[in-house]
């Protein structure tokens, strides 16, 4: 996240780059939302659905409404793929601006109007947008598949550059593993994919594929690093992510948090909590946003509180 969030000094990009999708990419550039949130128009005829509207900057949502005009339509529904703050603002004032409904997963907790299960299909604006119920990233998280485009809108679970966050609490890595495994057999005939952020994909299976391989290599560097000897979250960050830039190490610390959780809930792993005058201060610093410099909005997203305690983790049982 940035100050582009509530203070945008960019414009809104926007690209035509399908006969049914716009891509309307919002001026809130930053570390964990890469050039801009990707909002999108899809549709036919005199109406458009609107996807992930974004954070609420004013210029950005007159902008999805100025597009649907030249293009001699009107936003008449807006889906949300999850509830983080960079997705989620915009839409009920994009409501107001049009007089469409939100609609997201049925127990999202944000204000929406329309409830959608895992497989149900929406029918508007000349297409049909399928909803595939996705958990990990976040506990309210889909995906929407373009039946006419054979599309696949991911949200946050894929990105068109790098990889997404996985952060406790909300974040969870075994769902969001499976929610990978749904994403590979149901939608293996995607032809694209459009992500929350980042330029699209034009080999979704491969790329699919590749994030399944990209976590599964993650959790064994971390179960190797742990083979050595009991590490706390920092120093496993500090061994397996030495390619990452040390202002991301928060953010990692929160993704070992998650495979730990797992793992952890499978019996792989056990720990222990540390006195604290035990605890270097280096340490504190990774594991609490303030004294590590993470943006507060950024904090949020990715479920990060201060730590009260550090637990050195080991393989196996008691």
């Amino acid at each position: 996240m940035s100050e582009a969030e509530t203070s945008p000094n960019l414009p809104s990009v926007v690209d035509n780059i399908s006969p049914l999708v716009t891509r309307l990419r919002a001026p809130n550039p930053g570390p964990m939302t890469l050039t801009g949130t990707n909002s999108y128009l899809v549709g036919s005829g005199p109406e458009r659905i609107a996807i992930d509207p974004g954070p609420k900057i004013e210029s950005h949502l007159q902008t999805m409404v100025a597009e649907a005009a030249r293009q001699k339509a009107t936003i008449s529904l807006i889906l949300v793929t999850h509830g983080h703050p960079d997705h989620v603002p915009g839409a009920a004032r994009l409501g107001e601006l049009t007089g469409a409904s939100v609609a997201a997963y049925h127990a999202a907790t944000f204000p929406h109007q329309i409830d959608l299960e895992d497989n149900q299909q929406v029918q508007q604006a000349g297409v049909t947008i399928i909803a595939a119920f996705t958990p990990g990233h976040a506990v309210d998280h889909l995906c929407y598949y373009l039946k006419e485009e054979s599309a696949l809108f991911t949200g946050d679970n894929i990105l068109g550059t790098g990889t997404t966050i996985v952060a406790p609490p909300k974040g969870d890595m075994a769902h969001y593993m499976s929610s990978l495994r749904i994403l590979e057999e149901k939608f293996a005939q995607a032809k694209v994919i459009y992500g929350g952020h980042g330029p699209e994909i034009t080999q979704p299976l491969a790329k699919i594929q590749e994030y399944i391989k990209h976590r599964l290599a993650r959790q064994a560097q971390l179960t190797a690093a742990l083979a050595t000897g009991p590490k706390t979250i920092p120093q496993i960050v500090e061994q397996i992510y030495q390619d990452v830039d040390r202002r991301m190490w928060p953010a990692a610390a929160r993704q070992v948090l998650a495979y730990l959780v797992m793992l952890e809930a499978e019996g792989q792993v056990t720990a222990q909590t540390l006195p604290i005058e035990e605890v270097a201060a280096t340490d504190l610093a990774m594991l609490n946003p303030e004294a590590a410099g993470v943006d507060p909005v950024a904090a949020a997203e990715l479920g990060i509180s201060s730590q009260a305690e550090v637990r050195r983790y080991k393989l196996g049982q008691p």
